[in-house]
């Protein structure tokens, strides 16, 4: 019998199918990809030993492998200019799957391209002035308006259903600004204030 033209599975594969499965139902199964893809369970297991969570970590690469970090890292450009590009970078990556990010979340990270992401995180918040001890405390804050904005980017719009309610104020900003530029100005918002409270962190030196 002559051998298949193409390979039936590879970690990249089965990892694609699973952010299908999360985009459509919020989850996955290692059933249910091994249904997607046609296949039996233990052929999964084959490419990705580690089951669920190997899935996951190839899920994030996937979503980051692509992210240019190299100017973000590069200490001759201010550093709250490099932590702008940075949210907006990991923040339009995350957001290719919004409903990805419960799951992401949910497993520590181990993949390299997370840990460079966070590698590059942290030499900003360094060279920005931020004290070591509240760097943690710094990320989680940026975790929390990126990884925040991401989800959001799945919202429908408009998001607004009013009807005969009498909600005048709610019902008079709807009216103009409901519409898809809403994620991207609250994201600039965020980005704003994030930069100001790095800003008030850095401590000279």
């Amino acid at each position: 019998m002559a051998r298949p033209r193409q390979q039936l599975l590879s970690p990249e594969i089965i990892a694609d199918a699973a952010m299908r499965l999360v985009a459509k139902n919020g989850d996955f199964t290692i059933p249910g990809v091994a249904a997607a893809l046609g296949v039996h369970p233990s052929s999964l297991y084959h490419h990705l030993p580690g089951g669920r969570l190997a899935i996951v970590h190839q899920m994030r690469q996937r979503l980051y492998s692509a992210l240019d970090l190299g100017s973000s890292m590069d200490s001759s450009r201010p550093a709250l200019d490099r932590l702008r590009q940075w949210m907006r970078a990991y923040r339009s990556a995350t957001a290719q799957v919004p409903e990805a990010v419960t799951v992401l979340v949910g497993a520590q990270v181990e993949d390299r391209p997370t840990l460079e992401i966070y590698e590059a995180l942290f030499v900003i918040l360094r060279d920005a002035g931020v004290p070591r001890e509240q760097r943690v405390a710094a990320s989680a804050m940026i975790d929390a308006v990126v990884l925040g904005s991401a989800v959001d980017a799945g919202s429908p719009v408009p998001l607004w259903r009013i009807g005969a309610e009498d909600l005048p104020e709610l019902r008079d900003v709807a009216a103009t600004d409901d519409d898809e530029r809403r994620n991207e100005s609250g994201f600039e918002l965020a980005v704003d204030a994030v930069v100001v409270a790095v800003a008030s962190m850095s401590r000279p030196g």
